[in-house]
């Protein structure tokens, strides 16, 4: 018995060492570094249509319903025997699948399956495993992709996943090569894909320092929107921007038969050559994709219809005479041909090297025609394009060679155009184009920064806009300008602001770091509303222009108050100063109800709307600063108490109507319009029960002279209208618009005491006197009900709130 346990034991050792022996074993087979790698198309098409659905579904049994119900699932198909359910995925797995589809969409052969992992040796010979997110593989490079998700934007620190990066990162790549064979040397992107994650400085020189590629929302939305547009032919933009400058193996030494001369004193080659050559090394610059410290983005988004139309104009056997136009970013190779008839000093033949770099030929004209070829395959991408090719152009030939082409076929949108003054202007002498290029520096900075509250906050041309997408580069620039933060024009100088610092290179690092940690306040303050964009009022072209004019108001009365030079002071002290004296509104954002923030800052359009926003947010400063506010501020200030009764006066007028109009509209929806036996409408008939509300109706209609007379509807006063509105058989229909509860009310079945108050505030313009007129009370309250009856309405009718 003794024994045979030790020989139990004896074999379970065998058996363990066997395992370790096998898994070591395992190791030597290429497919097993990498688990699972899915090559089928069939397959990959399969799992493309499951991760691109936002939904996970489940079948269960119908008694089970209920509990999943309760879990979170909703039913999306019924069978006999079973229920089909589904739930939204998790925004983890939603940003995994979207780089998942993003990589199949650019047609990567080689994609990985679900719970990959790469399996590698240490130095001292142990194994172990890394489960990766996303990877991919083609025949000259490998992907491989973390990535990180919040459900709510907000900061998280990576410290610890990338030191795990940076220690595994050799490792992994020799396990890579193995699986495919030495001979494999493909050029590894190390990407980090992140949704909703704001990018501490440190994690961002961490992430650089180890060569991992960073795509935040940001930059997955331009290339999502591109490679839906573009097809496989987009992964060659993909790998540009992440390996620009790098050798591409497959194109050394491609020799083709050019001319070499002069336009515009601008050295030139005219060549011709294929879209399958041409493609890999090219790069289209375009406005969604903008980086501040880049070349002028100048480009509009790819259009997908014209894509099409051109491909199947291709596929027909069209073909464009003209010349795509491109600039080479580094000296070219050119080997003249050495005869007698190659002595022209303007024109020389010869052979042109093409360059074998990634992003080494920008298109500047013709990226249509030339991406025309992206959807389709074989001998058509070995097709003749035309060619000419610049060398070497800076930056500001690029783009106003890019403007003169474009401004009469089609015209420039306006962002592209003050976009482009950022670096067509940088370092004018002019004031007036120094300021602005200053200001469009600036906000592009802002909004390219992952650690800026303005990150991914600017619509993109070209790009379906998201939902707090509300801000636009012309606007917000218009508003750095006017409120001299960076500086302004006098006479014919440049006088310096609070933001700029000894140089432009310096401002943009001083009014980034000032402007993101005031505008983080702003967006602490209240996160929801900041995020929510256009539909809070807060994060909005006219609110971003109002604060930017208040943070110079507030600096002002800070070198009043205390005596310093805000420009000669170091950002902590500036923004200690300026922080104590915009808390009020900060705490106004924070706990003001959404009647009060639609009251302050709804529906501001134009210059005159951005001043009125601005004296609302210096009015809430000025009620705990007493001084504070310029003099045109304070005199605004006192003339707004005689505004205030006129808004109400009329307010009250309007919503009066609004009730009235209301109620009649639903009811002859519901009841319908015929003539009953009585001689009566219907919905006068059946949607008011009391004769009383009817006869005094009646009346009054009578009163009035025949040529005044209306119908008996517009004689009903707001009590009436109440008590219609609580019937039973109409409560349903106005539940949604008419039930407010007024601020403490609670319990109740009918929240409809606000009419009783809003008809004694009505009766005020019709009988006013000296001794009764509105008050602030009357203000307040006309304020919410305005808000909470037209929001509701608004609702039920399907028509979005007014900025």
């Amino acid at each position: 018995m003794v024994k045979s346990r030790i020989d139990k034991k004896k074999s379970s050792a065998s058996v363990k060492l066997l395992s370790i022996e096998a898994t070591n074993d395992h190791l030597s087979c290429s497919d097993k570094y990498l688990h699972p790698v899915v090559t089928s198309k069939a397959m990959l098409q399969t799992m493309y249509a499951r991760k691109r659905d936002t939904y996970i579904y489940k079948k269960i049994h119908p008694a089970d319903q209920e509990k999943a119900e309760a879990d979170g699932w909703i039913v999306h198909r019924e069978g006999s025997n079973t229920v089909r359910m589904k739930r939204l995925k998790s925004h983890d797995k939603l940003l995994e699948d979207q780089a998942w589809c993003l990589f199949y969409r650019m047609r990567y052969p080689e994609i990985n399956g679900d719970n990959f992992y790469i399996r590698y040796e240490r130095i001292d010979g142990t194994i172990g495993e890394k489960q990766i997110d996303v990877f991919a593989k083609d025949d000259e490079t490998v992907i491989v992709t973390e990535c990180k998700s919040r459900e709510i934007r907000g900061r998280r620190t990576l410290q610890k996943d990338l030191a795990e990066t940076d220690s595994l990162q050799k490792l992994i790549a020799n396990a890579i090569r193995k699986h495919y064979g030495q001979d494999f040397n493909p050029k590894i992107i190390w990407l980090y894909i992140t949704n909703n994650i704001i990018w501490s400085e440190p994690d961002l020189e961490r992430a650089n320092a180890i060569n991992v590629r960073i795509i935040t929302e940001n930059e997955m939305q331009y290339f999502d929107s591109f490679i839906k547009h573009m097809g496989p032919a987009g992964r060659f933009q993909f790998l540009a921007e992440f390996l620009q400058g790098q050798d591409i193996p497959g194109l050394s030494n491609i020799k083709l038969p050019a001319t070499r001369g002069t336009l515009g004193g601008q050295k030139f080659y005219s060549f011709l050559t294929t879209p399958r050559q041409l493609l890999k090394i090219a790069f289209v610059n375009h406005q969604a994709l903008n980086h501040p410290d880049g070349r002028p983005a100048y480009q509009r988004m790819i259009s997908s219809s014209r894509i099409s139309e051109i491909g199947e104009f291709i596929k027909g056997g069209g073909y464009f005479p003209t010349n795509l136009l491109i600039n080479f970013t580094e000296e070219c190779r050119f080997e003249l041909i050495s005869n007698k008839e190659n002595s022209d000093p303007n024109i020389k033949f010869g052979w042109l090297y093409l360059p074998n770099k990634y992003k080494s030929a920008w298109i500047i004209d013709g990226q249509h025609r030339l991406y025309g070829y992206s959807h389709l395959e074989g001998e058509l991408w070995d097709q003749n394009v035309a060619v000419i090719a610049f060398e070497k152009l800076d930056t500001k030939t690029e783009a106003e060679l890019f403007v003169t082409i474009n401004h009469k076929q089609k015209k420039v949108e306006q962002s592209v155009i003050i976009s482009l003054k950022s670096d067509l202007k940088w370092g004018s002498e002019d004031p007036k184009e120094r300021l602005s290029a200053l200001s469009s520096r600036l906000v592009k900075t802002l909004n390219s920064d992952p650690t800026s509250p303005f990150f991914q906050r600017f619509s993109m041309q070209g790009v379906a806009s998201k939902e707090n997408q509300s801000l636009t580069l012309p606007e917000v620039v218009k508003g750095l300008i006017v409120s001299g933060l960076l500086g302004r024009q006098v006479h014919k100088a440049f006088a310096t602001g609070p933001l700029n610092g000894p140089v432009d290179e310096k401002t943009i690092d001083r009014a980034r770091r000032i402007l993101n940690s005031y505008f983080s306040q702003i967006r602490d303050s209240h996160t929801q509303r900041w995020d929510a964009g256009r539909s809070s009022y807060i994060s909005t072209n006219p609110g971003i222009r109002a604060h930017l004019t208040l943070l110079m108001d507030i600096i002002k009365y800070c070198e009043l108050k205390q005596e310093f030079d805000a420009q000669l002071e170091d950002e902590e002290n500036l923004l200690k100063c300026v922080l104590r004296f915009v808390k009020p509104v900060m705490g106004f954002i924070k706990n003001a109800s959404d009647a009060e923030i639609y009251e302050n800052f709804s529906r501001k359009f134009g210059e005159g709307g951005v001043r009125e926003y601005i004296d609302n947010l210096c009015e809430i400063i000025h009620a705990e600063f007493s001084d504070f506010g310029s003099d045109d501020f304070l005199r605004r200030l006192a003339k707004k108490s005689d505004e205030r009764i006129k808004q109400t006066h009329q307010d009250v007028i309007k919503l009066s109507q609004e009730i009235l109009d209301y109620v009649f509209k639903v009811l002859k929806d519901h009841y319908g319009t015929s003539e009953e036996k009585s001689g009566e409408k219907t919905y006068w008939e059946k949607g008011i029960e009391n004769p009383k509300i009817k006869e005094e109706a009646y009346k009054r209609q009578l009163e009035e002279t025949p040529e005044k007379r209306r119908a008996k509807e517009a004689y009903l006063n707001i009590l009436d209208l109440m008590n219609i509105i609580r019937q039973k058989n109409n409560w349903l229909l106005f539940e949604n618009v008419f039930n407010i509860p007024l601020p403490g009310e609670k319990g109740k079945a009918y929240y409809l005491d606000w009419m009783k108050i809003f008809n004694e505030i009505r009766r005020i313009p019709a009988h006013s006197s000296s001794s009764r007129g509105y008050d602030e009370k009357d203000y307040e309250f006309m304020k919410h009900i305005k808000y909470e009856f037209y929001h509701r309405l608004n609702n039920v009718l399907g028509i979005q709130d007014e900025d």
